[in-house]
């Protein structure tokens, strides 16, 4: 089993992005709301305030898709990630990591 661990900077494609999981078969995941560093530094650390111009253009706002599956699954993932998204032709769109998992614990098996 694999844990999956995408990080969506440009949420406007979370709903596309989620139907196309649901047609390959991934049958749950779950989406929390994230903020990257950068943007905390730049606008609530005071002595950071002068990287704003750094990071303008970057989303205020994420979301952090997580979901467990299986190993097969993470190309068909990543494919889809690419397909809604184009994230591997556009920095700054999308990021995905696969970790392994060591057990599984309260999940239906």
């Amino acid at each position: 089993m694999k844990l999956i661990i995408i990080f969506l900077n440009k949420i406007e494609y979370l709903d596309d992005l989620l139907s196309a999981f649901l047609e390959i078969g991934v049958p749950g995941a779950t989406i929390l709301d994230s903020v990257g560093m950068g943007h905390i530094v730049s606008h609530d650390i005071p002595i950071f305030a002068g990287l704003r111009d750094f990071f303008a253009g970057s989303s205020p706002t994420n979301k952090t898709i997580l979901m467990v599956t299986q190993k097969d699954m993470i190309s068909k993932i990543d494919e889809v990630l690419k397909d809604v998204t184009g994230y591997d032709q556009q920095t700054g769109i999308a990021k995905m990591v696969s970790l392994p998992v060591d057990g599984l614990f309260g999940f239906d098996r």
